[in-house]
């Protein structure tokens, strides 16, 4: 058994583990009307949608700033 389907297992566990946290803490906020922090966990939810469910989308973002400033050429 390599350590790599362990990885991959644990890094998907952590994942949902986030998720779950993240949406009850924003139904927490939300309750208590907590905008400020309800904002700081929407935040950290699209933190996790963006970068850790798909991080080849860190390659587009980069690509599209070089681009929109003309760097690399």
């Amino acid at each position: 058994m390599s350590l790599e389907g362990l990885f991959t297992w644990l890094s998907e566990e952590i994942k949902w583990a986030l998720f779950i946290v993240l949406f009850i803490a924003l139904i927490v906020t939300a309750f208590k009307r907590a905008w400020i922090a309800m904002i700081g966990v929407i935040i950290g939810l699209a933190f996790i949608g963006i970068f850790i469910v798909n991080p080849d989308i860190l390659i587009n973002i980069s690509e599209f700033f070089a681009e929109k400033l003309n760097l690399g050429n």
